[in-house]
């Protein structure tokens, strides 16, 4: 079997050296989509996503017939993956099938990920602002340096970031989803959750809060509280710093 290498390229240093690394998988095959700052994934696909100095996009399976029925185009700046089929009976059927998307970025604003679908950040990704919405069971997981973060969970879905963003950090959650951003250091933070949903986050001037439903939020810094809402089971607690 004939092997396929993508070349994507990892930033290491903040300075422009970029440095190659290739990804070696027998079944993956390089799709020509361009023009993306932004990714939505769905239906039980993992994305194993860097920042480079250009774009790139494969897809793999274990088994080729599902590998081709993996779709990727280019709407509105907005990178999309997915199974041909999305019934959620299908995808969480191919579990087993491994399907994955290798997908280099040169600049990223935007991250929507749903129906089981995965992304890890390989390396860090800095931007100047960044949008993650993240629901029915999705995962996030990754370093970012960003001007500004607003993270959207809701439905089991979990994202745990590391990092720091030198703006504001808005984190809203719901329906049991988690937020881990203990290693993820911001200035300013409002955070929202509910229905059991949880946030962890590092802050180290102002928090804004308000937990709800059987929601919490946990918070490391030396950051204020300006303004807490809690009720009908909601919590707000301060954890220590570990060293």
């Amino acid at each position: 079997m004939s092997r396929i290498f993508l070349v994507l390229f990892v930033s290491f240093l903040s300075f422009s050296a970029f440095s190659q690394k290739q990804v070696d998988d027998a079944n993956a095959v390089v799709r020509k989509v361009s023009g993306f700052h932004g990714i939505k994934v769905s239906t039980g696909i993992t994305v194993y996503l860097t920042q480079g100095s250009s774009e790139a996009v494969a897809v793999s399976a274990n088994d080729t017939e599902y590998r081709d029925r993996i779709r990727t185009e280019v709407v509105d700046g907005v990178l999309k993956i997915y199974f041909d089929n999305d019934d959620w009976k299908v995808w969480k059927n191919f579990s087993n099938k491994k399907l994955r998307a290798y997908v280099s970025v040169v600049n990223l604003d935007q991250l929507d990920v749903s129906s089981g679908a995965s992304v890890e950040i390989d390396g860090r990704i800095k931007t100047d602002k960044l949008s993650i919405d993240a629901s029915s069971g999705a995962t996030v997981k990754g370093t970012f340096d960003a001007g500004s973060l607003n993270v959207d969970q809701s439905s089991g879905s979990v994202v745990s970031v590391s990092g720091s963003v030198s703006g504001t950090c808005k984190v809203e959650g719901s329906s049991g989803s988690v937020f881990k951003g203990y290693d993820l250091t911001t200035d300013n933070c409002d955070a929202h959750t509910s229905s059991g949903a949880g946030i962890q986050i590092t802050v180290n001037k102002e928090l804004s809060v308000n937990a709800s439903s059987g929601g919490y939020i946990h918070y490391k810094g030396s950051g204020l509280i300006r303004d807490v809402k809690t009720s009908s089971g909601g919590s707000v607690t301060r954890k220590k710093l570990t060293i």
